[in-house]
């Protein structure tokens, strides 16, 4: 009679596989969540720039002022655009879609709002310091996130010379100011 062996791995072999993959997992759980922690804080510029930039072009757009207004609330807040004539609003987005764990800074502190004019340019607020910039930062308390900031006309410190700017920057504060994706001085 021949004998012949039944294929399969055996409970050793199986044992030393997943011992294997749990080490891997191990491994790779801190530089996981690390990304994590920076995809949420590129989801929250990407999407305070985008309602600036809508609110730049809804004012233009209806020749009128919008105000683009942050809530910084870390996890519940978000932005909102609005018709400054009538207060209706336009456009809104909650940092919980996609940047939950993400900690917003208004600059100058305490302010929340920016009005474009209907020309496209940085205009007075109805109440309050005008919004030139916010710092977003990791709420998770991980080392080595990368920070963000986005710049309206030109930032907190704005650029000598540009006047009334109207520019909507996304910028790394770890790069140099002369690098594009550096921060201005």
């Amino acid at each position: 009679m021949l004998r012949t062996r039944a294929s399969g791995f055996t409970l050793v072999e199986l044992l030393i596989g997943l011992g294997i993959a749990a080490l891997l997992m191990v491994l790779a759980l801190p530089s996981f969540a690390l990304w994590i922690a920076d995809s949420q804080i590129r989801a929250a510029a990407e999407s305070i720039a985008t309602g600036l930039r809508y609110a730049q072009g809804e004012a233009i757009k209806r020749n009128s002022q919008v105000a683009f207004t942050i809530d910084p609330t870390t996890g519940t807040g978000g932005w909102t655009t609005t018709l400054v004539m009538d207060g209706s609003t336009l456009q809104g987005a909650a940092f919980a879609e996609g940047a939950g764990k993400v900690k917003p800074t208004a600059v100058p502190l305490g302010s929340t709002t920016v009005t474009f004019t209907g020309l496209g340019q940085i205009g007075p607020n109805a109440v309050g310091a005008t919004l030139t910039e916010v710092d977003l930062t990791s709420s998770t308390g991980i080392a080595g996130t990368r920070d963000l900031n986005v710049l309206v006309g030109g930032g907190a410190s704005g650029v000598a010379g540009q006047g009334n700017r109207t520019g909507i920057k996304i910028c790394d504060p770890k790069w140099p100011a002369t690098d594009p994706k550096g921060c201005p001085g």
